[in-house]
């Protein structure tokens, strides 16, 4: 039974529009505020390397390396996020708003301790979580100061992330486009002043970054006590209870642990490099990744719209809407993913010599690199639609088959291959193996789309959530 109790007409409007409106247009209205996100986060990333790039290649190698290391822990809060999105988004899908308050709650909470919690463990084990890494102690030296900045910025983002995405499951975009705004002119005032301005260092380069995390936190923070909040905080208002940790750990613990391995695999993958190919190839493969991420970046948070869509019309067994949904997430994902890919490939030189500040031999192993990887953008924005669609219909174990997969099916076994057969190619090796990744995981990705599409034609999907 729907609730009615203290909704606003502006959110009751919001579920009518993404449960009726027009697929394409929903899709849009959610996605390219999503993906405006997704270009804000990539140019604070940017900001970092090239500020990084400046000073010499142990040091842009070990913000590379570190900046993995982060991306790998965030995974397992990420998952988590995911998980209770999809659970408030189904709840909100079958308009019982008393339901997706608790869940929110409980949420933001659960994930405000944790965030606590995680930050001091792991300024505790910052140094043997480095060497784990494959660090070395030159590399830990110049970087343990910006690590543990980013371990506080780590722990604040995770919490930003849980609010985020309450305001996507609401379908509240414009809130989440205008803070991302004002906290990337932030980071990008706290940087040049630190680092161009008092010539502080490499530690303050994060110190910018968390900075500008806080202002959103304080922008969340301001809303979540707001009486008018949909997801207004109280302490009372939450469901500690088997009956919503059970299907939360159901959907996030597969995302979570498929994420965490694949970021794991990047993290053994720059030790790889480095091992091989000496310290200048971690970055230079970190540079390639940030120039594809212009492009990739942007379907990844695509997909994050279209679990959303499906969720909600999952609840009310919408069948053939979430099938167009699907197809509109892909088309709009191939139509960014083939122009970019055409326009990076054209600039891919002055971009290469741009993020080596000039520097031709840098630039040239940065260019090589990318000239390979970049060959597989289009196969990585099919995959991103189908892990929208995967998410949004609660297959979240599929999803982590196709991390582990992308990691020790297609990734790691090229590279060593590469090392193994081929010594002689040097540090180019890297693209190849990134190619065979990228693309190997695209062609899962259209075999795994169509089982879906199957079981969603034939209504063999249900919402199977019950709290």
């Amino acid at each position: 039974m729907a609730d009615s109790t203290s909704v606003s007409e502006k959110d009751r409007k919001r579920r009518e529009f993404i449960l009726t409106g027009n697929p394409l247009a929903v899709v849009l209205h959610i996605s390219l505020p999503l993906m405006a996100l997704g270009a804000f986060s990539y140019i604070s990333s940017i900001i970092d390397t090239v500020v990084v790039s400046t000073t010499d290649n142990d040091a842009l190698s070990s913000v590379v390396m570190i900046s993995q290391i982060k991306s790998l822990i965030s995974a397992l809060g990420a998952g988590f996020a995911t998980g209770s999105s999809i659970i408030v988004s189904r709840l909100i899908g079958r308009g019982e708003y008393d339901k997706a308050k608790k869940a929110a709650n409980t949420t933001v909470e659960l994930f405000f301790l944790l965030a606590i919690v995680l930050i001091l463990l792991l300024q505790v084990f910052a140094v043997g979580i480095l060497r784990l890494g494959r660090l070395d102690d030159e590399m830990i030296g110049m970087g343990i100061g910006y690590f543990r900045v980013q371990i506080v910025s780590l722990g604040v983002g995770m919490f930003n992330s849980v609010f985020m995405g309450l305001e996507k499951s609401r379908g509240a975009m414009m809130n989440i486009t205008g803070i991302n705004i004002m906290s990337m002119v932030l980071k990008l005032a706290f940087t040049i002043v630190f680092v161009n301005v008092m010539h502080l260092g490499t530690t303050w380069i994060a110190a910018g970054t968390l900075c500008a995390d806080l202002s959103v936190t304080t922008y969340a923070m301001i809303n979540l006590f707001r009486r008018s909040y949909l997801f207004k905080f109280s302490p009372r208002n939450t469901m500690f209870t088997k009956e919503f940790f059970k299907p939360l750990c159901s959907l996030s613990i597969p995302v979570s642990l498929g994420k965490f391995v694949f970021s794991m695999g990047k993290v053994i993958v720059n030790g790889l490099a480095k091992d091989y190919y000496g310290g200048d190839a971690p970055g230079a493969l970190g540079v390639s990744n940030q120039i594809s991420g212009a492009v990739t970046h942007l379907t990844t948070y695509s997909e994050d719209a279209e679990s959303s869509i499906i969720s909600y019309n999952l609840s009310k067994q919408y069948y053939a809407r979430m099938i167009k949904v699907f197809f509109c997430t892909l088309a709009v994902n191939l139509t960014i993913t083939s122009v970019g890919f055409v326009l990076l490939r054209i600039f891919k030189a002055p971009l290469s010599m741009f993020f080596a500040d000039g520097n031709a031999e840098k630039a040239a192993l940065i260019e090589k690199i990318f000239g390979f990887e970049s060959i597989g953008i289009i196969a990585l924005g099919v995959n991103s639609a189908v892990n929208g669609l995967i998410y949004g219909l609660g297959y979240t174990k599929l999803s982590m088959v196709c991390n582990l997969s992308r990691l020790f099916v297609f990734r790691i076994p090229s590279m060593l291959m590469m090392i193994n057969f081929f010594p002689n190619i040097g540090a180019e090796s890297l693209g190849i193996a990134m190619l065979i990744s990228n693309v190997g995981i695209g062609l899962m990705s259209v075999g795994i789309g169509i089982f879906c599409i199957i079981r969603i034609a034939q209504h063999k999907t249900k919402d199977k959530i019950a709290i």
